[in-house]
């Protein structure tokens, strides 16, 4: 095996994380490290000290803080009006630009693998480019198309979808990204996306589903007390995840009739406290915070179902893949991307994205079809099986061997 050195660069990178992109790149690097390679990331921070740098055997980490109106990690606490100059800044910060030059230049790595870069900006890419690295993207979102990287099913055709600024924003990110040596994208959905745009016209492009990370962990699937089904929400507390959509429907599924289930409400985000009202002390509707990766096996143990109530286009959930692996099946929205992880009655079920009596109708038949969920827990592990760290690395490594 040819022992290389790789630069990862992540607009996030922990601790500074919140969601599923950034601990495909976690997982990334520290499977890297496992098989012997060097590891240089280059990630954002908060603002502070111009230039952090730290090495661990293999690994050197460069933080900074590009400059701009505020740290990606924060954009939340901002109004729309200020985020709409920090976007204009960040796609093209020069000061990025010139911090990854020297960095890439300095590191000299054989290959650059790129990740989410809103919030480092888009110069990178051309940085990358001049310099002459062998470039490896990873497809997340649609954050090239729509600032926001948030696409409402249904509301395609919404303004914001037809403004010109927008359109001016997606011709400057197809031209700045160009062609890297080889894109990735974890789904079918999210490379179409793209490709119908001509993005990425000269780069060989590959369908890589992240990989699937199994938690060591001696917790036994907790033997549910008869008559009673957990109900799990995982991930950020925020409106375009539809977990408001999700405990507003659930508290109607309470009051239609006296049932004994209760809704699991796992993560952080700006809507947890408008989430709490919604759920009104309700003592079926129980909110956990946000927990360690290391405390996920505990999680699922007592979950029947994880619920993916999400009312955008997503790309491929990690939280899907966590809980396939755990033996949970999953009851999601029928999104593009999610879609393609669902069979449905195997692994798990489908309703229509915001549909309220859609849900309500899974709910009830969940809570009626228990010992079938459980069969389910079979075929969803069998999903994810051959999908864990050292395949998906493999696969990575060989795309760059052989491009």
């Amino acid at each position: 095996m040819q022992i290389m050195k790789i630069c990862l660069i992540s607009n996030l990178y922990p601790p500074y994380n919140r969601g599923g992109a950034e601990q495909v790149a976690k997982n990334t690097v520290d499977g890297l490290l496992s098989k012997g390679h060097q590891v240089v990331v280059i990630t954002a921070k908060p603002f502070g000290k111009f230039l952090e740098e730290k090495s661990v055997e293999n690994l050197k980490i460069y933080r900074f803080f590009p400059l701009n109106l505020f740290f990606y990690g924060n954009d939340y606490k901002y109004p729309i009006g200020v985020r709409f100059f920090w976007h204009i800044l960040d796609t093209f910060n020069v000061h990025s630009y010139f911090v990854a030059r020297a960095i890439l230049k300095k590191e000299k790595p054989d290959i650059v693998h790129t990740h989410n870069l809103k919030g480092l900006g888009y110069l990178i890419p051309l940085a990358i480019r001049q310099l002459g690295f062998f470039h490896v993207h990873t497809l997340h979102d649609v954050q090239l198309v729509e600032p926001s990287g948030i696409i409402l099913k249904g509301e395609e055709p919404a303004y914001p979808q037809k403004v010109f600024l927008r359109h001016l924003y997606e011709a400057t990110c197809r031209f700045l990204f160009g062609s890297p040596n080889v894109v990735i994208s974890p789904s079918k959905f999210l490379l179409d996306f793209y490709e119908k745009r001509n993005f990425f016209l000269k780069s060989r492009k590959v369908i890589l589903p992240n990989p699937v990370i199994e938690i060591e962990s001696n917790i036994e699937r907790v033997v549910k007390k008869e008559g009673v089904f957990n109900f799990l929400y995982l991930g950020q507390i925020e409106e375009h995840k539809g977990v408001l959509f999700l405990i507003k429907t659930f508290q109607k599924f309470l009051a239609s009739q006296n049932i004994n289930c209760y809704l699991h409400v796992v993560g952080s985000g700006s809507k947890l406290e408008e989430a709490k009202k919604l759920a009104d002390d309700s003592t079926q509707i129980i909110f956990h915070g946000k927990v360690d990766h290391y405390e996920l096996p505990k999680i699922f143990a007592e979950a029947d179902i994880t619920v993916v109530s999400s009312l955008c286009y997503e790309n491929s959930p990690t939280v899907i893949f966590e809980s396939f692996s755990h033996g949970v099946p999953v009851l999601a929205s029928g999104i593009e991307g999610v879609a393609e992880l669902i069979k449905d009655g195997q692994n798990g079920i489908t309703f229509e994205a915001g549909n309220e009596a859609a849900l309500l109708t899974k709910l009830d038949w969940c809570l009626k079809n228990s010992s079938l969920i459980s069969l389910m827990g079979q075929s969803a592990r069998e999903s994810v099986k051959d999908r864990g760290l050292a395949v998906y690395l493999d696969k990575l490594l060989n795309l760059c061997y052989n491009s």
